[in-house]
């Protein structure tokens, strides 16, 4: 089992710790944003993965079961989302998904606590993307039914 996220050196209970500490020390609005950014989705990740929450990346067999499940509760076509649930960004994240992908890459760049806090968002994208079918599936999430769905599998 690797519990690290993508390259960062921080395994998932490490890097939750870290960056709810960072949360104080950021002074700019990038810095703020992954910050923000990392707990919504390991927040999401907690609803998806139920029981315990997201403590650790699972092994291949688990791993594969919660990614069955996701895409059977999403299925080939997402439909439009009537009532606006389906959400393109996170709660408390100025930034959509998308653009979180770039602020990674970016934050993935400099030096110190953000190079490490952009391979732990760069590892959540990866694990997110493996959970929705492959590189750059994560482009939405899944609505609370539906999350609820996921975790009950």
């Amino acid at each position: 089992m690797n519990d690290r996220l993508g390259s960062s050196s921080w395994s998932v209970p490490e890097a939750r710790s870290m960056v709810a500490q960072l949360r104080h020390i950021a002074t700019t609005t990038q810095e703020y944003d992954g910050v923000e950014l990392f707990l919504a989705l390991c927040d999401y990740l907690d609803q998806l993965h139920g029981g315990y929450g997201f403590d650790r990346v699972l092994p291949t067999t688990e791993q594969s079961a919660l990614a069955d499940a996701v895409r059977r509760i999403r299925g080939k076509a997402v439909p439009p989302d009537e009532e606006g649930e389906r959400l393109v960004q996170p709660v408390n994240a100025s930034v959509t998904l998308a653009e979180g992908r770039v602020l990674a890459a970016e934050l993935e760049s400099a030096d110190g606590w953000q190079r490490e806090l952009g391979h732990a968002l760069q590892g959540l994208y990866i694990y997110l993307d493996q959970l929705y079918g492959g590189p750059g599936a994560f482009t939405e999430l899944l609505t609370s039914t539906e999350r609820q769905r996921v975790a009950s599998r």
